[in-house]
């Protein structure tokens, strides 16, 4: 069966390929995962050979204790990020992976293993895209990177209104992860914007952004495709 053909998110079209220098970071990336979430169902969903660097998205089921997905990245760590000069010490080289919360109730088609097939299944794909955008521009993407998917804001999906990320990091075990070779991998995190919240990370800050997200929706990072736009009139008279 031939496999679908994905639309390229943020305005990707890069074609040439980029060698891996640490595939064994994929399998320790997948344990560490499975030791903080050792009793979840689970899912490889893989990427296509044919990108200039496969980024293979696990799903974590969720369980009665913790009813949401989990999703993350394995591949993006292959190579370093392009970190400009100054940004870290000299000789360091800086590695990372995504993750990304959807709801339980996300409508990934019932009874069917999760594919980039199914229509919901628009997030895996993203988290794929921006796992290769920053090696593909060399870019440092890292806490308060915002990226739109393209010049004209388009959304990742019609199932929802966003049209770009900004980029977040948790502390403690959900914000890095160690490798054997004593190198750590940062684990980042989307946080999908409308449009307008953008423009208004040039005008309060990413940092104000992200804290009335999280405070529109209760303290949650997961995807609510539902929230309402934090940069709309009523909001903005409360923030600025």
């Amino acid at each position: 069966m031939q496999r679908q053909r994905m639309p390229r998110f943020f305005a990707m079209t890069d074609v040439e390929k980029i060698t891996p220098l640490h595939q064994e970071y994929k399998e320790q990336v997948q344990a560490y995962f499975h030791r903080l979430f050792p009793w979840r169902q689970w899912q490889i969903v893989p990427d296509s050979k044919d990108n200039p660097l496969a980024v293979d998205v696990e799903v974590l089921y969720p369980t009665a204790e913790e009813p949401f997905y989990l999703l993350h990245t394995m591949g993006m760590s292959a190579v370093p990020m392009h970190c400009p000069v100054g940004a870290v010490p000299q000789g360091k080289d800086m590695y990372s992976e995504l993750s990304l919360i959807l709801p339980a109730d996300w409508p990934f088609r019932p009874h069917q293993p999760i594919s980039l097939a199914d229509p919901a299944g628009w997030p895996l794909w993203l988290l794929m895209e921006l796992g290769r955008f920053p090696h593909m521009h060399h870019l440092w993407m890292a806490y308060g990177f915002v990226l739109a998917n393209t010049e004209q804001h388009t959304p990742f999906s019609s199932q929802a209104p966003f049209s770009g990320v900004t980029i977040v990091q948790f502390e403690g075990e959900l914000g890095e992860i160690p490798m054997q070779d004593g190198q750590n991998v940062d684990l980042l995190m989307p946080l999908l914007l409308y449009t307008e919240e953008m423009a208004l990370c040039d005008i309060i800050g990413v940092d104000a952004v992200v804290e009335n997200i999280v405070e529109e929706t209760d303290g949650s990072f997961a995807l609510d495709v539902r929230r309402q736009n934090i940069a709309s009139r009523d909001y903005q008279e409360n923030i600025l």
